[in-house]
């Protein structure tokens, strides 16, 4: 049986056969450019190196220079607005109000626990101080939660003090111990990390930060599953959180609505993923 992941996989490598772009028998690209509709340079890649998408594994090559990379679906669909005016891009968001913007990747999301930072695979820092941190996923929903595994480590649930709640975010709070203890379950979203990043932004002290879920939609079963999940995950988190769901499809219809967007840049993204 072919899974919902491994179909859009095949679709990436059909893309790569149609356009000459070779790849190894895991589905990874020799050339990491051929990954790219530009070359990773200048602050992008400086961003990116802080994370571990560049970093090559114990068993493999680096996880951008797959052709299912999320990574590199955020560089492809994002890069291109780095120095631009992003103002079209925010409305594609959905988002309105919003004057200039800062783009990053890999940005950190400090929550004053021990260890690393939760980090948005975007972010826009916005001129009043605020942010719209992005979080992105291209095939990872479509593989189930696991089970019988702590979802949060120990350092989010110190003793006797509710982190979120001490944050104004209760309903936050009350969705975390839920998911910790057992009581909410969920196969394909993983609202654990829009709850840390819902924690670091909340640590800003602003009241006009923005959480954007931005996935992939794909046509297999899952799909309703994780549709119900996200929808009830907003409720819960409504309206102490201001937290959006979209997906890549409606981002590229909207964009492609935009006037002066560059042709071969939605070009390039039409062929790759939207065809």
């Amino acid at each position: 049986m072919v899974t919902g992941k491994t179909a859009l996989f095949r679709a990436q490598r059909r893309w790569a056969d149609a356009h000459g772009v070779r790849y190894d028998a895991r589905g990874c690209v020799h050339d990491l450019g051929d990954n790219l509709r530009v070359p990773l340079r200048g602050a992008a890649l400086d961003d990116m190196r802080r994370g571990s998408e560049l970093t090559p594994g114990v068993r493999g090559p680096a996880r951008i220079l797959s052709l299912g990379s999320s990574a590199a679906l955020v560089v492809n669909v994002f890069d291109y607005w780095r120095g631009r005016d992003a103002a079209p891009l925010v409305n594609a968001l959905g988002i309105t109000g919003v004057g200039h913007v800062q783009l990053t990747f890999e940005e950190p999301l400090p929550t004053r626990l021990p260890g690393d930072a939760p980090t948005a695979d975007v972010a826009l820092a916005r001129s009043d101080g605020g942010c719209i941190a992005i979080e992105s996923k291209y095939g990872e929903w479509l593989v189930r939660r696991p089970r019988n595994k702590q979802v949060f480590k120990d350092k989010y649930f110190p003793r006797g003090e509710g982190i979120w709640a001490a944050l104004g975010l209760p309903r936050a709070q009350a969705l975390a111990e839920d998911l910790q203890a057992g009581r909410e379950r969920l196969k394909l979203l993983n609202a654990a990390q829009l709850l840390k990043h819902a924690l670091g932004l909340a640590r800003n002290g602003l009241n006009n930060n923005v959480l954007v879920y931005l996935y992939y939609d794909w046509p297999v079963r899952e799909s309703a599953v994780h549709r119900s999940e996200i929808d009830r995950v907003l409720e819960r988190l409504h309206p102490e959180v201001d937290l959006r769901a979209l997906t890549y499809q409606t981002l590229f219809r909207s964009l492609c609505a935009a006037p002066g967007l560059e042709q071969t840049y939605l070009d390039y993204l039409r062929r790759r993923y939207f065809a």
